[in-house]
């Protein structure tokens, strides 16, 4: 029974790394004040695109890159249209879903998708006798490297967003963004950032799935996990730790529903595959009238300095 446990925890950490890059990526986008719902089309096309640049490369990391790069691109698509040209962020965010799977789709069919083929991907790191510590080596020392970069990310951004100018000038245009702005800030300067990098973070995410999870590309792989992040995002408070700790429930949730299956053979599996989403929508209905986001989370911004400087 504790071998089962101890497997379970550490299959839950692995399979909440790729919601896990998205959702702090997105808390920072939230906290600047703009919401990106895209983070599924961008996650699909990020994971294509890694898996295509890593065989043809033949390096993981050089997929990593590309997916990274990605992200960035379908991110400034979004932040072009919502924060430079005032759309709405809901419509402009769906429309990347809708671009990011039917891209992700046509790219594989077009180039790797025709043959079998074998995608480099990150291995375990070796810790060498850490790795054989009863309980804690398995679930803390057990994982690829691309798992513990996520984790740091997440301790780095607790560290940043309260205490650096930086953070508090991003959470001052999710806040008040007009005040932010009358005290010299470039508001939309500053979300349009934030939407890159949570762009960029939705590419990571993409690109675990295949490089350090999956290890091959399939068509729709993301699943969903693009707005689990969102709801991730909210179950955590807007907080770096809470966002990981959010993640890391659904990985844990997904990864009994996998061990569900082989106990019950005899139920659909997909009664169980379904059971971590169920877990994730109950959680956001007790979660979303108790959680407060960001005052201006939503809502586009001018700034008003350019008129006063004609006048």
């Amino acid at each position: 029974m504790e071998l089962i446990i101890i497997g379970l925890i550490a299959a839950g950490v692995r399979l909440s790394i790729s919601i896990a890059y998205a959702a702090l990526g997105e808390m920072v986008g939230q906290r600047a004040g703009v919401m990106n719902v895209g983070l599924e089309g961008i996650m699909l096309f990020s994971a294509f695109i890694s898996a295509w640049i890593a065989v043809v490369s033949g390096s993981p990391w050089i997929g990593l890159l590309a997916a990274v790069l990605g992200g960035v691109l379908l991110g400034a698509v979004h932040a072009l249209f919502s924060i430079t040209l005032g759309a709405n962020q809901i419509v402009s965010g769906l429309a990347l879903v809708v671009l990011g799977g039917g891209l992700s789709g046509f790219g594989y069919r077009l180039t790797i998708g025709s043959s079998p083929v074998s995608i480099p991907y990150f291995h375990q790191v070796d810790f060498g006798p850490l790795s054989d510590i009863p309980i804690l080596g398995p679930i803390v020392f057990g994982h690829n490297i691309l798992v513990y970069i996520a984790i740091a990310l997440a301790f780095l951004l607790y560290y940043l967003m309260p205490r650096t100018s930086l953070g508090l000038a991003l959470r001052a245009a999710g806040e008040n963004p007009a005040a932010a702005d009358a005290a010299g800030l470039r508001v939309n300067a500053l979300r349009f950032g934030a939407v890159v990098f949570g762009g960029a973070m939705a590419g990571m995410g993409g690109a675990f799935l295949v490089l350090g999870q999956v290890h091959a590309f399939v068509e729709g792989m993301v699943a969903g996990r693009g707005f689990i992040a969102i709801a991730c995002v909210v179950f955590g408070g807007w907080h770096p730790l809470g966002v990981l700790l959010a993640c890391m429930g659904f990985g844990l949730a997904d990864a009994l529903q996998i061990r569900l299956q082989t106990w019950y053979p005899g139920v659909p599996y997909q009664f169980f595959v379904m059971f971590p989403y169920v877990v994730a929508l109950g959680t956001l209905v007790f979660f979303a009238s108790r959680s407060i986001g960001p005052a201006a989370l939503g809502e586009p911004f001018r700034s008003l300095r350019r008129y006063v400087k004609l006048r």
